[in-house]
């Protein structure tokens, strides 16, 4: 599971290059994180050890590129508080259930 810090980077550079074509400059990122760059250049070099994105060019945002844009979802059988498993009813279910 990544840190805090790390997913909230990550969202912003699937987020930020889906809807602008690019990635987003480190300025950009500066103001969207709150953070200093060298806060961030730790957060990518996190993200890179993990897989999650390739980052060549250390000295620019620039030639990141985006392996895997969410973590995986744990292997467990257990689902999360608000999802419910489907079950077949009369129909009312659904408007009462989810």
């Amino acid at each position: 599971m990544l840190p805090d810090f790390e997913r909230k980077l990550l969202r912003i550079l699937v987020n930020f290059s889906g809807q602008r074509g690019r990635m987003p400059a480190i300025s950009e990122l500066e103001i969207k994180t709150g953070k200093s760059w060298t806060q961030i250049r730790e957060a990518l070099a996190e993200l890179e050890r993990n897989q999650f994105i390739v980052w060549k060019d250390k000295s620019s945002t620039r030639g990141i590129l985006i392996i895997e844009g969410w973590e995986p979802l744990e292997e467990s059988n257990h689902l999360a508080p608000s999802i419910r498993p489907i079950t077949s009813g009369n129909g009312l279910d659904y408007w009462t259930l989810y």
